[in-house]
């Protein structure tokens, strides 16, 4: 039973509802927003699967809203490479420091988010064997080195895609990747009824940061919105460079 006046549980429910707003008003970013709050006051082993099931919860609902602008084609070509990728990503863990390939991906998705801040489009962002590269690269990053949203995120800032169906195809995108992870968790017997318990009773708090992120989304110019998502991409590459390089350090 959750004492709802504990100092870690009110750091939670601030946490669940921050990523939640995040993840309302662009369709990612609940991970990025969640788990380092989270990680101040709970063991990475509670972390991860409540994060992933929070996840799980929130992607649905933002890509259920989005629904009409789901363009099930552009998100249908990454999948499979994804899959591929996410098995020879676990090859890659197991023969490299994953902190070299995360100091590498760190500088590359800074650079690449700069670039489009420029107005640069990345090569390859409208063919299919950009999907294929795209794709492929996500999945190995996500058993690799656990970072798999940058370059599916990148392609379709590229490819110039509103903001209403860029959050809705990336939200998709999610709920297919947090969903693999949160089957994987539990094939891996790392997650435990207390983990869903907890998640269950922080889902209110995400749940009212979606709906107030969502509000807060029609508010944003495309352009605004374009800058927030390159902004948190940018965050996103830099933090894992850097933790990365301390970790090396």
């Amino acid at each position: 039973m959750l004492e709802l006046l504990e100092p870690a549980v009110l750091v939670a429910v601030a946490a669940v509802f921050t990523a939640g707003a995040v993840s309302g008003l662009v369709g990612f970013g609940f991970a990025l927003v969640c788990v380092p709050l989270l990680l101040l006051v709970y063991d990475p082993a509670t972390v991860i699967p409540v994060n992933v099931a929070l996840s799980v919860f929130t992607t649905m609902n933002v890509a259920y809203d989005g629904r009409r602008d789901v363009e099930i084609k552009s998100i249908g070509l990454l999948l499979p490479f994804a899959l591929l990728g996410i098995v020879l990503g676990v090859e890659v863990l197991r023969a490299t420091d994953p902190d070299y390939i995360r100091v590498a991906v760190g500088v590359v998705v800074v650079v690449s988010a700069l670039l489009l801040f420029r107005g640069v489009r990345l090569p390859g962002s409208r063919s299919r064997w950009g999907d294929g590269v795209i794709g492929g690269m996500s999945g190995l990053l996500a058993t690799s080195v656990g970072i798999s949203g940058p370059p599916v995120i990148l392609l379709l800032v590229s490819r110039g895609m509103p903001k209403r169906a860029f959050r809705a195809n990336i939200a998709l995108y999610f709920v297919f990747t947090s969903l693999a992870s949160l089957v994987a968790l539990y094939l891996g017997g790392l997650i435990e009824p207390g983990h869903l318990l907890f998640a269950a009773a922080l889902t209110p708090a995400a749940f009212i940061g979606k709906v107030a992120g969502t509000a807060l989304m029609r508010r944003f110019s495309e352009r605004a919105f374009r800058n927030l998502t390159l902004a948190l991409i940018l965050a996103t590459g830099a933090g894992a460079a850097i933790s990365a390089v301390l970790s090396l350090v």
